[in-house]
């Protein structure tokens, strides 16, 4: 057991947190690896600078390959290019302000190696302004219908998957808005076989200012990912599945100021699964109260329940 992992970190506007990243890879107890560092800062920008200057320290490391993009591109463009460079049998992903635990990689490679899978993915620990959170992924049996159904994806920092296969996916589809990872996890799963750790092997650290915290992309991206499997949502008769995207489609929509839009979607939902008290909750709230109303209904959900869907989609 001794192939190479290219680990593939790519940065925007986060110098600061490099150092940090690349030390839980420097830590790993798995020795064969290397990393794509993949800069998606503007050129001219201040954080360009910043992040050229932290890299500086790591120009005498071989195992540490440094890309800048000519424009920044989004962190999944940023990706694909860190699996274009990468010359490792197996690709992980971390983002910049994420830890691995010591363990990780050896676990995984471990479990890939002892099985057919070409996907092998982990628990996590959430971490946001002080507290800690165990965060149980779901389980790798029939994977394609379970992401389906549950609506959002897997945080990609536990991922390892085998090269040859995220290629043959030809990676992240940058024309979705959002939810790229999700959808890049449904087409490798509906293809290839998948292995779940049942242990958190990293720490995922929450950010304000992530794309989750952007109303008008989710709603873009739930819509895209609805427009792509809608079909495949009614073949296979995943009727809860499809409710669950239209109604996050009709929270992000509220969110985003389209008071209406969203009672339409929430309606769309309920259409798909007639009893489902949470939807009639917020149409009825939103249709007779209005939105003000509606939205502090949702921001009491939100705080009764984990920020699970934002680290995982």
């Amino acid at each position: 057991m001794n192939k190479l992992i290219t680990v593939i970190i790519p940065t925007y506007k986060r110098a600061h947190a490099l150092p940090k990243a690349i030390a839980s890879v420097q830590a790993q107890s798995y020795e064969n690896w290397e990393i794509v560092i993949v800069d998606d800062n503007d050129p001219s920008s201040n954080a360009r600078a910043q992040t050229e200057a932290v890299m500086e320290q790591y120009a005498d490391e071989q195992r540490i390959k440094y890309i800048r993009h000519s424009a920044n591109k989004g962190a999944c463009q940023a990706r694909n290019t860190g699996v274009d460079f990468a010359q490792g049998e197996y690709v992980a992903f971390l983002d910049d302000d994420d830890l691995w635990l010591q363990t990780k990689l050896e676990q995984q490679i471990d479990a890939l190696e002892k099985s057919n899978a070409a996907i092998c993915y982990s628990d996590m620990y959430l971490e946001y302004q002080g507290w800690k959170k165990y965060f149980g992924c779901l389980g790798a049996d029939n994977l394609y219908e379970s992401l389906l159904n549950q609506g959002y994806g897997i945080c990609t920092s536990v991922l390892l998957i085998a090269t040859d296969a995220i290629r043959d996916v030809e990676g992240f589809d940058n024309s979705l808005p959002s939810m790229q990872d999700y959808d890049l996890l449904l087409r490798l799963s509906k293809k290839y076989p998948a292995i779940h750790l049942a242990e958190a092997l990293i720490t995922y650290q929450l950010a304000d200012d992530g794309i989750s915290c952007n109303p008008v992309s989710k709603a873009n991206g739930h819509r895209a990912i609805i427009d792509k499997y809608e079909a495949e949502y009614l073949h296979l008769g995943l009727n809860t599945g499809l409710s669950r995207q239209f109604e996050s489609l009709a929270d992000f929509e509220l969110r985003s100021g389209n008071r209406m839009m969203a009672i339409k979607k929430y309606t769309h939902a309920l259409k798909l699964k007639l009893l489902n008290p949470r939807v009639i909750v917020k149409l009825l709230v939103g249709a007779v109260f209005g939105k003000k109303p509606l939205e502090a209904y949702l921001q009491r959900r939100q705080q009764r329940t984990s920020v699970n869907t934002n680290a995982a989609s």
